[in-house]
């Protein structure tokens, strides 16, 4: 009887995942409050500062609701499967992408706004797909993957690693 391998998943934490959530919900308070009865938070605000505060507050909580949008569009799961990785979203489908056709392998360094590195495969057709270093059980993900690689990637991805 022959056994084929089964695919590994890697994920994100809870946490990554659903970090934004709070800080969401405690705009969208303030913006309430701002529209329905600033007396609640302001005692006589000039009208003009409480319109300011107002459309502020409202440009915030649209900005961090993209930002959870955007994060739960983009893959939040990995399962690496006999001839492709498969990446899936919290928000749209799954994207199966085969091994063969990841084209270049780059490492992004830590920065101010990204705050770990990420591994971005870049592929023939689509966009790009990155993964975050902080992805539970790295380094199992990191060597799973290098097993599929064509050999010119995973020695681009292990000197990008190096520097």
């Amino acid at each position: 009887m022959s056994r084929q391998p089964t695919s590994k998943t890697f994920s994100y934490s809870a946490r990554y995942r659903w970090a934004y959530l709070p800080t969401l919900g405690f705009l969208v308070v303030i913006t309430v409050i701002l529209l329905v009865d600033p007396g609640v938070i302001w005692t006589n605000p000039d009208p003009a500062t409480l319109r300011a505060a107002t459309v502020l507050a409202a440009s915030i909580t649209v900005g961090f609701a993209a930002a959870i949008g955007a994060r739960w569009a983009a893959p939040f799961s990995f399962s690496l499967e006999n001839d492709a990785l498969v990446a899936r979203p919290l928000l749209g489908s799954s994207r199966r992408v085969p091994y063969a056709e990841i084209t270049d392998v780059r490492v992004l360094r830590k920065t101010f706004l990204r705050g770990v590195p990420e591994v971005v495969l870049h592929v023939e057709h689509g966009r790009p797909i990155a993964i975050r270093t902080d992805i539970d059980h790295y380094q199992q993900l990191e060597r799973a993957l290098g097993r599929h690689l064509a050999p010119n990637l995973l020695a681009r991805w292990k000197e990008a690693r190096a520097t």
